[in-house]
């Protein structure tokens, strides 16, 4: 029997993530990524069953190894002292990650792949959704600890992501840009939070409650599976 071990693993997730990025998820191979680690197909299958799962895995363990660790700052964050320094310091981490030569190509790949395959929505179930999901958590609990306004959570996670990768997205239409000093990246992360906390800012007293049809869960999004 043919042990598995959490190097051999990651040693696959490194190359498949390579081939990917060289590739597309179409073209991409299980034997191409044989081939460059060495072994049989079986050897891989041994660890996943495809290649869709291999993807899934291959995102996850990008966005562990990148802002995991902010992620868990979110959800250890005790709601006692306010919640703009946290945020603060995950804005700066998530942007230093979106402006990120992995993340950027990563993005290229999976929006000329999208609309051609199922790529579009691995990458955003094992990446983003998740993500958004996590800070949804933590945004719910400000609200319960009236740190914020009673909004849909989900919804409030996706503009506070949106503010963040406002001044960040157009790098990724352009060949070669300079990375962002430390200082312009904490900039727009003090940008998008005063914004972010403005908008979210506590109803005042004797202000209209909340809508009623307030959702946690994140908006359904059909496709041909589920349409």
């Amino acid at each position: 029997m043919k042990v598995r071990t959490e190097a051999r693993r990651e040693a696959i997730l490194d190359i498949a993530s390579q081939v990917f990025l060289e590739f597309g998820f179409e073209r991409a191979s299980m034997a191409e990524i044989v081939r460059r680690i060495g072994g049989s197909k079986s050897t891989i299958y041994g660890y996943f069953p495809s290649k869709e799962a291999l993807f899934q895995a291959v995102t996850q363990a990008a966005g562990e190894r990148h802002i995991q660790a902010s992620f868990d700052e979110l959800a250890a964050h005790d709601m006692q002292h306010g919640i703009r320094e946290v945020l603060v310091r995950f804005a700066e981490k998530l942007a230093t990650f979106m402006c990120s030569k992995d993340l950027i190509a990563t993005q290229r790949m999976v929006l000329a792949e999208a609309g051609h395959s199922s790529m579009g929505e691995l990458f955003y179930e094992e990446g983003p959704k998740r993500g958004m999901e996590e800070i949804a958590a933590f945004l719910t609990r400000a609200m319960e600890h009236g740190h914020l306004r009673q909004e849909a959570p989900f919804v409030a996670a996706l503009q506070f992501g949106a503010l963040v990768q406002a001044e960040i997205q157009l790098r990724w239409y352009y060949k070669d840009l300079p990375p962002l000093p430390p200082e312009d990246i904490k900039a727009l992360a003090d940008r998008a939070v005063a914004t972010f906390l403005r908008a979210y800012a506590p109803e005042a007293a004797g202000a209209a409650p909340p809508p009623a049809n307030v959702e946690a869960a994140p908006p359904k999004i059909k496709n041909k599976k589920t349409a």
